[in-house]
């Protein structure tokens, strides 16, 4: 028998953002918010700061007040959590939560898309994960290696590319172009001293100096928007398609899964893929937050 509890809340935890979502003990939806991200790369402590943060305003956006969380009933998708040591840490530091359902955010990405049922998901953002759910109960895991050994097609992994790329064009090993010239004013300007006047290499290598995967992640969008005026762009964005292509073959070898692109790059890829791949993509019934909330609703049916 389900126990009640005044509030249960989803968390779809990233590396670029965090995404909290609280619904009433009915089912019925209080509020969301988006805070900071809260993977687990930079240490539990600070997941839970921007978890809890979060959490605190979407309370304070349903103009309610927070409640004990012994009152709450929370289910957390959490990037880094098949760590074994992160998660840990995580688990260790965790509130004192009525109910809690840790998991990683590529399985509340999962559960949330094929709402439980046999289906195959890659998840494209800050990094890139995908997983299949088989008729037969087993799951299949691809990448979610991490930066910068991993996740393929990402947009840390994008990012990475561009700044390269960068790299050539200030050495004179590749001409300037439109995705240089936006890279390098981004580099000025993101958290790297901003100087007048400083020359290219300098500007490139005080960004690099304190770039971590969030920043190389940032880069993607300068990708994705000069794709059409740049080719060194839109190679990038034709090899990030093929690593998903790839993904989506082994996952399913059959094609016979229903396969979700969830994240928020997923939309940005769909035009270079193979028009094949196009025909196989379906719509994700609903998101990680979602599928975090079905993570932790089924715990309270089962208990």
């Amino acid at each position: 028998m389900e126990q009640a509890y005044d509030y249960l809340i989803g968390v779809d935890g990233g590396g670029t953002k965090t995404l909290v979502r609280v619904v009433r003990a009915d089912g019925s939806l209080l509020a969301e918010a988006v805070g900071p991200g809260s993977a687990l790369r930079n240490g539990a402590m600070a997941a839970w700061d921007a978890i809890l943060t979060t959490l605190q305003k979407a309370f304070s956006i349903a103009g309610v007040a927070m409640p004990p969380l012994s009152g709450v009933a929370a289910g957390i998708g959490i990037a880094g959590f098949n760590v074994a040591q992160w998660a840990e840490d995580f688990r260790a530091q965790a509130p004192a939560f009525g109910a809690l359902q840790l998991a990683n955010d590529a399985t509340t990405t999962l559960l949330g898309a094929h709402q439980g049922q046999a289906g195959a998901v890659i998840a494209v953002g800050t990094g890139t994960i995908g997983v299949a759910l088989y008729a037969d109960g087993s799951q299949r895991v691809v990448d979610g290696w991490g930066f910068p050994s991993g996740d393929d097609a990402s947009g840390a992994w994008m990012g990475l590319r561009a700044i390269n790329h960068v790299q050539h064009v200030v050495d004179g090993r590749a001409p300037h172009g439109a995705l240089s010239a936006a890279t390098v004013a981004f580099c000025e300007t993101d958290g790297a001293t901003n100087t007048p006047g400083r020359a290219e290499r300098d500007i490139v290598l005080d960004w690099l100096s304190q770039a971590d995967q969030a920043a190389f992640a940032r880069l993607a969008r300068l990708v994705i928007a000069h794709a059409d005026d740049d080719p060194a762009a839109r190679n990038i964005l034709m090899q990030a398609a093929a690593e998903l292509e790839l993904m989506a073959d082994t996952l399913d070898p059959d094609k016979q899964l229903p396969l979700a692109l969830c994240g928020g790059l997923a939309g940005a890829l769909q035009n270079y893929f193979s028009p094949a791949l196009q025909l196989r993509i379906t719509p994700a019934l609903a998101d990680s937050a979602d599928g975090a909330l079905l993570l932790v609703r089924k715990s309270l049916t089962f208990s």
